[in-house]
């Protein structure tokens, strides 16, 4: 995450920002936006009518649900879409915007703010490249076992208080990180936990394996590039997800992308789990007890088993507490997260579940099975080895990033090498619903391209612009607002040179309830 001065927060720089803007923009006459809206018959309007009531000629409408209006009129008034026909006439005297393709704003349910810019994840394993060197490349385990127990292959290079960065000798560690790494307590005005490493972009909590009670929007800077960064991807709304460091993570936070910051945060969202090998191998890294060597970092889990062990003694723990009994155990959550389980048991706040891998796959289905819990899956990189299961559950997927080569985290586990690039097609084809995502990737990996992507390996065009609208709309409970160009819905647009996710066509604006937040070559507001 990008770290801002305490004195000076986000938001206060953001807003000094839009005033500075607002008085030059004042001083030059930008904002009658003479050349962007023109009105027929009438003199210019009021910048607010000129922002908020709008009527919009499309050659094309893609309206989302799968229809193309040819020579759609689109009426907006004070940011609601009023009116969409096709073939229609714009009245005399009406703000009119020609364009050529338009479709609802994109949404990303499952992105990460600034996680490009700020997360570091070593490509490749270095115990890797110590046994390579050593011609023992075939003893390499993954990273994902501890090899105790057994001869390390490295033991001759050993050397007296030196860490040995394969087995962990002597302390034990099977997933080292360098100590120059770390952020002294304090050091950033408390802002960040000790341990974490410095270049990391860790969200969640890390005193603790199961955070539920914490909300991912107390970690975000609303004042990031990356917000620019989405809306010139023609991204209006995202689910702002936890990032996978922990068992039981924080809430997301749904959000738009532009507008004015006091009402950019449109609620919280649902708890995130993880099953996999992330949740003790990213952010600051378990270990397990050696000697007298022992932190707050010496817990569970440090394997899988202890990810779904972890997993469910905190459900177990809510069920105890909703009963009166006090739970205990070295791995008992805290009450307050025990709280927001409770309601998570009760569907009263949705669980997501990140697992990338066929058996994580399958031990999220029994895990939530036990507890009678329905969630939507995360990012399931293998989801075609159990397309079966996914499309017979009737469970929501947010798939994505499509990938050839992995990129950020998954570049740094193995959860990625059984990727395919036709998973998103199967699972469209057996029905399941599916929303697409980017996650932390933009510019030419973000969104717009995913969409190319999906449509380059068998996923109709018509469905693939559906899975980055009116399917995360309905998915983030708020489809009677957003994910479609229809009357009664908030005017999220996005103004295209062409078709949609060409290569031959580019965004040129992007509207949220009717204002620009993005215009090419333009003065973004």
């Amino acid at each position: 995450m990008n770290q801002q001065p305490r004195h000076l927060s986000p938001m206060k720089t953001s807003l000094m920002r839009c005033a500075v803007w607002f008085a030059i923009a004042c001083w030059s006459g930008i904002l009658a936006l003479p050349a962007v809206l023109a009105a027929e018959g009438e003199d210019a309007v009021t910048p607010a009518e000129v922002l908020r009531d709008v009527t919009i000629r499309a050659q094309r409408a893609h309206v989302g649900d799968g229809r193309v209006l040819e020579n759609a009129l689109i009426q907006v008034q004070d940011g609601i879409i009023v009116s969409v026909v096709a073939n229609g006439t714009a009245p005399e005297g009406v703000n009119l915007l020609e364009v050529s393709d338009i479709t609802p704003g994109l949404i990303d349910a499952n992105a990460r703010i600034d996680v490009a810019d700020a997360i570091y994840f070593p490509g490749e394993d270095p115990r890797l490249r110590i046994l390579r060197a050593m011609g023992l490349e075939e003893h390499y385990h993954g990273g994902d076992v501890c090899p105790c127990g057994s001869v390390c292959p490295a033991m001759t290079l050993h050397v007296a208080d030196v860490m040995c960065l394969y087995c962990g000798w002597p302390d034990h560690d099977p997933h080292p990180h360098d100590p120059a790494e770390e952020l002294i307590a304090g050091s950033l005005g408390g802002d960040q936990a000790a341990g974490v490493p410095a270049p990391s972009g860790v969200i969640n909590e890390q005193s603790s394996e199961v955070v539920p009670h914490f909300e991912v929007l107390d970690a975000i800077d609303q004042g990031s590039d990356d917000f620019d960064r989405l809306l010139k991807e023609g991204v209006t709304t995202i689910y702002v997800s936890p990032d996978s460091s922990a068992v039981v993570g924080a809430r997301g936070s749904l959000m738009k992308t532009g507008g004015p910051l006091a009402s950019r945060y449109l609620g919280a969202g649902a708890v995130k789990g993880v099953l996999g090998s992330d949740a003790y191998r990213y952010g600051s890294r378990n270990r397990s007890p050696f000697r007298t060597n022992v932190s707050v970092y010496t817990r569970r889990p440090d394997s899988r088993m202890g990810v779904a062990w972890v997993f469910r003694k905190a459900f177990h723990d809510a069920l105890l507490r909703a009963k009166g009994v006090t739970p205990s155990g070295a791995d008992t959550s805290s009450p307050s997260a025990s709280r927001v389980l409770s309601s998570v048991l009760a569907g009263e706040i949705p669980l997501r579940i990140q697992a990338r891998t066929g058996p994580d796959i399958e031990t999220a289905f029994r895990l939530c099975g036990e507890f009678g819990v329905r969630f939507t899956l995360e990012d399931p990189v293998e989801a075609w080895k159990r397309i079966d299961l996914l499309s017979s559950s009737g469970v929501d997927v947010v798939f994505g990033p499509v990938f050839d080569v992995p990129s950020g985290i998954l570049a740094g586990t193995n959860e990625s090498r059984e990727s395919r690039l036709h998973t998103l097609r199967d699972l469209v084809t057996s029905g399941v619903e599916v929303s697409l995502s980017a996650q932390d990737l933009r510019g030419e990996e973000g969104l717009s391209r995913q969409v190319m992507l999906a449509i380059r390996h068998g996923v109709d065009p018509a469905m693939a612009l559906r899975l980055v609208t009116q399917n995360p709309a309905k998915l983030l409970g708020i489809d009677q607002q957003v994910g479609t160009i229809e009357t009664g819905k908030r005017a999220d647009l996005v103004v295209w040179s062409g078709t949609p996710f060409s290569s031959l066509s580019r965004i040129e604006k992007v509207l949220h309830e009717g204002e620009f937040s993005f215009v090419r070559g333009g003065v973004k507001k």
